[in-house]
């Protein structure tokens, strides 16, 4: 039974620093199996599941939040159509990979898993 006043669903938002060039946003597919760069393709997580999951969905390296859990919810508004040729059928939408956007979903990021399982300071 799930309580109907949990929020989510959640997506695993994945900012490590390698993929910053890349021309969108990389978010986990269902089931941790892999990653996706469009919403359609991207996995919801509920609460539970993010909370259970710990650090392996929150996780902060040298002071930086790379990976976390944030409402879909949140994210879908600032979505945007991939440009053509970028993505198997130009499926989207998607969000764009600029410092900007990674600064608004850092600050977006899930608040309960930061206190469970950020570091103090993360940004």
């Amino acid at each position: 039974m799930s309580d109907a006043t949990a929020p989510g669903p959640f997506l695993i938002c994945d900012l490590r620093p390698e993929w910053n060039r890349r021309p969108y946003v990389t978010f986990w597919r269902p089931n941790n199996a892999n990653y996706a760069y469009p919403l359609v393709w991207s996995g919801d997580y509920t609460e539970a599941e993010v909370m259970a999951g710990g650090s392996y969905y929150t996780t902060v390296e040298d002071g930086k939040l790379i990976r976390f859990p944030i409402l879909r919810s949140l994210v879908v508004p600032m979505a945007v159509a991939p440009e053509p040729g970028h993505i198997d059928g130009n499926t989207g939408p998607v969000i764009c990979n600029t410092a900007r956007m990674r600064a608004q979903l850092r600050k977006l990021a899930y608040a309960p898993a930061l206190s469970a399982f950020g570091k103090e300071g993360a940004a």
